[in-house]
């Protein structure tokens, strides 16, 4: 690798001109951001990866507000998203509430057809 390769790695990208800091909690601004940021996050099927979206999530829009939404104690919301944490199917689904969305199931292959189950 030359010395000019290595000023576009991802860690180092400080040399490239006109790109700005990205922080996705910058755009979760609407319920539809937040619900296809989720979406996207869960399909990806990775548990730490959505624990992760939640915090984002959480972020952009209070902690403090979304654990009380969700009948949880901030306390609460810190430990199930925590990096050894596994939360429960219920956690999960509270905060998600508290959010103001909610979880379906879509058969595969059915995704646009209005074929959607309430979970």
């Amino acid at each position: 690798m030359t010395a000019d390769d290595k000023q576009y790695l991802l860690d180092s990208l400080d040399g490239i001109d006109g790109l700005t800091d990205f922080n996705v909690v910058d755009v979760l601004t609407s319920p539809e951001a937040i619900a296809a940021y989720i979406n996207d996050v869960i399909s990806a099927g990775n548990a730490d990866l959505m624990k992760q979206a939640i915090k984002n999530v959480l972020q952009a829009k209070g902690v403090a507000k979304i654990a009380e939404q969700s009948g949880l104690t901030r306390e609460g919301v810190y430990k199930a998203l925590r990096p050894a944490s596994k939360p429960q199917w219920d956690t999960i689904r509270s905060l998600l509430a508290g959010l103001g969305l909610e979880v379906r199931v879509v058969a595969i292959g059915a995704e646009g057809t209005g074929q959607a189950l309430a979970a």
